[in-house]
């Protein structure tokens, strides 16, 4: 879910007396329990490690990821960690290869692997979007205002038992508005009914495809392969050319949507994200749509 949309982004050394450089920054998420992260120094990886752990500890947080260089694979490895996946160009081009340490084994069992992974095949063989489907009689699609928040929060509030930030508050998703999250709505009579998000991460020049929702009498219309058509076309003019999402892996659907738009797999977060009333795996999809 999107780093600059969570409540606790913080840099290392403003939470620690030890000396930290300044470059080391993390998210520390309790709704979701776990720590990210984002930026280290590669001459300080096992004290931070042992600093994270610890803070995790403190806090009952029980899984510790890392957006890792690929080249500190290993040196992570031998700390306990393990390699979920790749969200490939997410540092300006540069892959992000996410490692996560679980604190408690509960946190680390994946279940129903085998039918998450008969999804994922499914979707790879989906065939390719070259343009997006046409929307039927009384559907609309456009940029999403201010106006919008309110109704905007309702349908994440009718979708998702639980969510992994706030979006369920109009106030949120204005705030997600304000700091470069740009949402595309579909109306239907002039209802909004659909959206998804694309929130831009500044100082990566990447973006997370997000927040996709659609109310369940108007699915199976092509909706969001409509509205994330739209959201690529307002990253490239952002100049934005690097795309990831994070999809549900028990979701056929939204598997098969970000799949038969061009996004290609590259590995699963294991209980990673609280949706549902519940913590779930996460699909790693990417795109680069220079």
């Amino acid at each position: 879910m999107p780093l600059n949309k969570q409540m606790g982004v913080w840099n290392l050394h403003m939470m620690t007396k030890q000396v930290v450089p300044t470059s080391v920054s993390y998210e520390l998420d309790e709704y979701n329990s776990r720590i990210k992260l984002i930026q280290y120094s590669k001459d300080s990886i096992e004290s931070l490690v042992d600093h994270l752990e610890q803070l995790a500890n403190d806090n009952d947080l029980s899984k510790v990821m890392i957006y890792a260089d690929p080249e500190d694979i290993s040196i992570f490895e031998k700390l306990g960690f393990e390699l979920e996946g790749e969200i490939s160009g997410f540092f300006d081009g540069d892959p992000a290869c996410v490692l996560s340490r679980f604190l408690n084994n509960g946190r680390s069992i994946q279940k129903d692997e085998a039918k998450k992974d008969e999804i994922v095949e499914m979707a790879e063989n989906a065939d390719t979007l070259s343009e997006p489907p046409a929307l039927e009689p009384g559907y609309a699609m456009r940029c999403a205002t201010m106006d919008d928040a309110e109704a905007l929060a309702r349908i994440y509030d009718q979708v998702f038992k639980t969510y992994p930030t706030p979006m369920h508050d109009p106030a949120y998703v204005k705030k997600c508005m304000e700091n470069d999250v740009y949402f595309t709505v579909v109306t239907y009579n002039g209802e909004v009914i659909s959206t998804a998000s694309a929130d831009i991460f500044t100082n990566y020049n990447s973006a997370e495809i997000t927040d996709c929702a659609t109310l369940p009498e108007h699915r199976g219309k092509g909706l969001l392969s409509c509205i994330i058509f739209d959201l690529e076309q307002r990253m490239r003019e952002k100049g934005v050319p690097n795309l990831f999402s994070l999809t549900r892996a028990v979701s056929t659907g939204m598997n098969m949507v970000i799949s038969k738009l061009g996004f290609e797999y590259k590995g699963r977060l294991i209980q990673n994200s609280q949706i549902g009333g519940t913590f779930e795996d996460m699909n790693i999809w990417i795109k680069n749509i220079k």
